[in-house]
């Protein structure tokens, strides 16, 4: 019986703490399922930068849910709770992220009542830059660095990016050309938005690169560049 890396050690990986180590790189080489996990928890964790703030629903507001679709308001609740006090993300990441949009979704068709704040507002862009194919690659995109009450965030667009195999994924890489910071994994259909660490820009982390990562379960740069741009300092 094969024993699969710890969810929540998966999780602090995706989040970009740490990162495995000679026996956990090993088996994430050998390990499908895991090498899936990461990336799917990778790929939720880019996602959930791109949702807009929701204010706090009203009381009753599960009732009215149960009541409109008919359903048992215990066995209704159930999921939620699951959802509350879960420790593994293991083959439920997209279940997990079914539910929530299900129970937002309703609330919403049964009287709008989780509403996007008034007062949100696009945020403004500071820095557009294109991203080009690298030598031999093919390929193009753009890069906003854009502000961000929590701190600046790059927002990423891609097309011509269509590899049957692996992900796309999101770098920052320092002028020096030797230190970089992964910033999550880029879906080319829908691009991403990207919480940038701290002011790691103005130390010098201003390329923008987007590389063709294996699934292999190993967070290092795959060394497979496909498009690049720089920020202005």
């Amino acid at each position: 019986m094969t024993t699969h890396l710890d969810d929540e050690l998966l999780a602090q990986w995706a989040m970009g703490d740490g990162g495995p180590d000679g026996p956990a790189t090993d088996h994430l080489r050998s390990c499908d399922q895991c090498t899936t996990t990461l990336a799917e928890l990778r790929q939720i964790l880019a996602t959930a930068h791109d949702l807009p703030e929701l204010e706090s629903p009203p009381p009753g507001l599960w009732g009215r849910i149960t009541d409109e679709l008919s359903l048992d308001p215990e066995r209704a609740a159930a999921p939620v709770t699951r959802l509350r006090t879960a420790r593994s993300f293991r083959g439920r990441t997209l279940a997990v992220a079914a539910t929530i949009a299900a129970v937002i979704g309703a609330g919403a068709g049964i009287g709008g009542t989780l509403l996007l704040r008034e007062d949100e507002k696009p945020a403004p862009v500071e820095v557009a830059i294109k991203l080009a194919p690298l030598e031999g690659k093919a390929g193009a995109g753009t890069a906003d660095l854009v502000k961000a009450p929590a701190g600046g965030k790059l927002k990423v667009a891609a097309s011509g990016l269509s590899a049957s195999q692996g992900f796309y994924e999101v770098w920052l890489i320092n002028i020096d050309g030797k230190r970089m910071v992964s910033l999550g994994v880029l879906d080319p259909s829908t691009g991403g938005t990207f919480q940038i660490p701290g002011q790691i820009t103005a130390q010098g982390y201003r390329i923008v690169d987007i590389s063709l990562e294996p699934d292999d379960g190993n967070p290092e740069h795959s060394h497979d560049s496909i498009i690049r741009g720089t920020l202005p300092a």
